[in-house]
């Protein structure tokens, strides 16, 4: 004889079994991890596995809660350390592999699992649903970008003699994390509220950051330091001022570019304090670009800002020209642009570093053209420049002049797969900027570009395309377009019904 189908009530039963095993399932985990903090005067260590249970269930449950999360921490925390101060941020190990800090050896940092878990999540969701991957317009620059240096991985391991494996790992890093990062964004962000998590995650941590640095700098007070923030930060600096000056531009108001606007004071006193010469060219740079990509939809709006800039740019330098301090960084910038002789001792010894450095990349240019030394291997030095810090171990492999690196380790391959990259999304990008309806969308469009610029900028006298902060950071916006461009395609097919009726 056949059992009786379950109830609506068995359902409800069983339901209240799992609910109250797992309410004290719980509650006996927490009990538990209270204890150990107390026994042990609260070591954070022991919140770790309970943390990572937390992530590791939020991201199967959702894999596009992953990508908000790497997100949101490359944006927080720190790479590196930051010389002379130690903030909470910059003491997490997010970026460290684990072997290097527990007796664990595995050599993959907790941003190394994170993304690879949400990649996993996002696959088996694939799997389970059928559902296909989208590409993005910019799939086959960045694909061209990372099997660039997958050429120069094969390269330098071909020229043998000594590669260094490890290197070769820290070299391949940033640019797989832009194609990875792309990718995920494409396929996890499909709806605008999903871009609009993203896009004040951005406003609200680059915001923090800023607080940050002008909480560093009040702090020590009287201390000389190099910096009071990461040296990238910068970059994110320069976009977020960027998207404020936009935002006024386009003239649509909205609760994200009142916040903007809000921010953008404490954003860009952070990045006076913070004392970064290219952190101010790269800021000209891109708040021209927004200039200029304004002047096709909002021209008098960008006439009026031209004319706001220039008013303040003439004030500013003849009052500021021999002025110290941080009211007077902007003009450091701007000296050094000019070659001043009187520059300070800091920065000419910061400039010989890398004009010997530069003269070395030309001297291994010549020597392989066609191919660089390959990822791994140490590029050509015909003169030796003076010992770097302790903190820059691979400074015999990677250059200051980013940019220029990647011909070093991929040859004209490279170049050309970078700038093709660059050129791709700043066509795109402006076009979206332009033909968008939408306020916030445009936002989006402009982030890229400013990203984009901003990133060249500071990645032509820093490491910048191979800091895992930076690349995860522009792969994640870079993956916004495909959003962008479907909510485009709906505005072009929907304007000539308009016309028709209007």
């Amino acid at each position: 004889m056949n059992a009786a189908w379950p109830s609506s009530d068995d359902y409800a039963s069983r339901a209240r079994r799992v609910w109250r095993w797992t309410v004290g399932a719980s509650a006996a985990s927490a009990v538990v991890y209270a204890a150990g903090l107390l026994a042990t005067g609260g070591d954070p260590i022991l919140l770790a596995p309970l943390a990572g249970a937390l992530v590791v269930a939020a991201v199967l449950v959702r894999p596009v809660a992953g990508l908000y999360m790497v997100f949101a921490a490359v944006l927080l925390f720190e790479q590196f350390d930051v010389p002379g101060i130690s903030p909470l941020t910059s003491q997490t190990h997010f970026y460290q592999n684990i072997s290097a800090f527990t007796p664990i050896p595995l050599r993959l940092s907790a941003c190394d699992l994170l993304i690879a878990l949400t990649l996993a999540s996002a696959a088996v969701r694939h799997l389970i649903l059928h559902d296909s991957t989208r590409r993005g317009p910019f799939a086959a620059a960045v694909t061209l970008y990372a099997g660039a240096f997958g050429i120069g991985t094969v390269i330098g391991i071909v020229r043998g003699g000594a590669w260094d494996a490890s290197a070769m790992l820290a070299e391949l890093r940033g640019p797989l994390y832009v194609a990875l990062l792309y990718f995920l964004t494409v396929d996890l962000i499909r709806e605008r509220a999903q871009l609009r998590v993203l896009l004040w995650s951005f406003v609200a941590l680059v915001a923090t950051k800023a607080l940050q640095g002008i909480a560093n700098y009040v702090t020590t007070s009287g201390v000389a330091l190099e910096a009071v923030t990461a040296h990238e930060d910068v970059i994110f600096f320069n976009a977020a001022i960027a998207l404020a000056v936009a935002s006024l531009v386009i003239g649509r108001h909205s609760k994200m570019s009142y916040a903007l606007v809000a921010a953008a004071p404490a954003i860009l006193l952070a990045e006076l304090v913070t004392q970064r010469r290219v952190g101010f060219i790269g800021l000209a740079i891109v708040l021209l670009a927004v200039v200029i990509l304004s002047l096709a939809r909002e021209p008098r709006r960008a006439f009026g800002l031209v004319a706001l800039g220039v008013v303040a740019v003439g004030a500013y330098v003849p009052l500021f020209w021999d002025a110290s301090g941080a009211v007077a960084e902007p003009i450091r910038a701007l000296r050094t642009v000019l070659d001043d002789p009187t520059v300070t001792v800091r920065d000419q010894l910061s400039d010989r570093w890398r004009e010997i450095e530069d003269r070395n990349i030309e001297f291994t240019m010549r020597q392989v053209p066609l191919t660089g030394v390959g990822l791994g291997q140490q590029y050509l030095f015909q003169e030796e420049p003076p010992l770097p810090s302790a903190t820059f171990v691979y400074w015999r492999y990677m250059t200051h002049n980013a940019v220029l690196w990647v011909w070093l380790k991929a040859g004209p391959i490279g170049a050309f797969a970078l700038f093709f990259l660059v050129a791709r999304v700043l066509l795109v990008s402006s076009v979206l900027f332009v033909r968008l309806r939408d306020a916030e969308l445009r936002l989006a469009a402009a982030l890229m570009i400013a990203l984009v610029i901003a990133q060249v900028i500071f990645s032509s006298v820093e490491l910048g395309l191979t800091y895992s902060r930076t690349m995860i950071v522009l792969g994640v916006a870079l993956g916004m377009a495909a959003v962008l461009s479907e909510a485009a395609a709906r505005d072009a097919a929907t304007r000539p019904m308009r016309a028709v009726v209007a």
